[in-house]
């Protein structure tokens, strides 16, 4: 019963997820087939299908397919030599199958500040995988970033391109340096970004558009960049700018035009 109140819950909560069921067995297994287990993106886990090496071997598969949005049916062998390596006790094969929660969007915030933890409550509430990544010590922002799915917390901007991205996934540059954030666009710009924007005016935007074309990027992709980001919607304060980045993000994601829904309508309306 757990398992189903926990799964409710992740999909209440709009929580990445994957389940994991046994659906076959041979010889000496820990669980039978029917057997569930329920992964958060947190690591957090509800139920069990054996534990052991091969349960930690479908928590690992669990955290790719989440990332892939593709369900897994595998086989794993207790008999193999690296599963004996390791020492598990139980011998027999285990088929499970994988199966990944709705894929949400992901959203990089490259740069903890202050509008990214504007961002960052919009950005939960509709329904987006956030990520927070800085490259200094973060403990004076108190809860401000407790709404993030996952923080990583680099010794430079330079480490960025270990962190594993997903394809097509939206990015702000909002760090607290103009040379980190020009690090920051040299990195995500080969992670085929689905949107990638960047806070600042256009001195900044003209430095750093000029060193990128240095380092080999053609202006075409330059040209993708949301920089200055935002929709013009007159606001400055964070929560203003938050509403202006997310409602750009939208627009890209969703294929929408920015105009006024009045202009896009207009010709089905008028004349009356």
């Amino acid at each position: 019963m757990e398992f189903y109140e926990q799964l409710l819950k992740a999909k209440r909560e709009n929580r990445l997820y994957a389940t994991a069921t046994v659906v076959q067995t041979e010889g000496d297994t820990p669980r039978k087939a029917g057997a569930k287990m329920l992964v958060l993106a947190d690591g957090t886990i509800t139920g069990s299908v054996g534990g052991g090496t091969v349960e930690k071997q479908t928590i690992a598969d669990c955290m790719k397919a989440m990332k892939t949005g593709e369900p897994l049916l595998k086989t794993y062998s207790a008999v193999s030599p690296e599963i004996k390596e390791r020492g598990m006790v139980c011998g027999g094969n285990m088929t499970i199958f994988i199966e990944p929660g709705e894929r949400l969007p992901y959203l990089y915030l490259c740069g903890c500040g202050h509008v990214a933890q504007a961002v960052l409550p919009l950005a939960k509430s509709l329904g987006w995988y956030v990520v927070g990544i800085d490259a200094r010590d973060v403990s004076g922002f108190g809860n401000a970033l407790d709404a993030l799915d996952e923080l990583h917390i680099l010794n430079s901007f330079d480490e960025l391109e270990q962190l594993d991205f997903v394809p097509g996934s939206a990015y702000i540059a909002c760090s607290f340096s103009h040379k980190t954030d020009g690090d920051i666009l040299n990195v995500i710009l080969s992670k085929e970004p689905g949107y990638v924007g960047m806070l600042g005016g256009r001195p900044k935007i003209r430095a750093l558009f000029s060193k990128l074309k240095e380092n080999g990027y053609q202006e075409e992709v330059l040209e993708r960049i949301h920089a200055p980001i935002g929709l013009d919607i007159g606001g400055q304060r964070p929560a203003e700018i938050a509403v202006s980045i997310m409602a750009e993000i939208l627009a890209a994601k969703n294929g929408g035009s920015c105009k006024p829904m009045r202009e896009v309508l207009h010709d089905s309306v008028f004349p009356l």
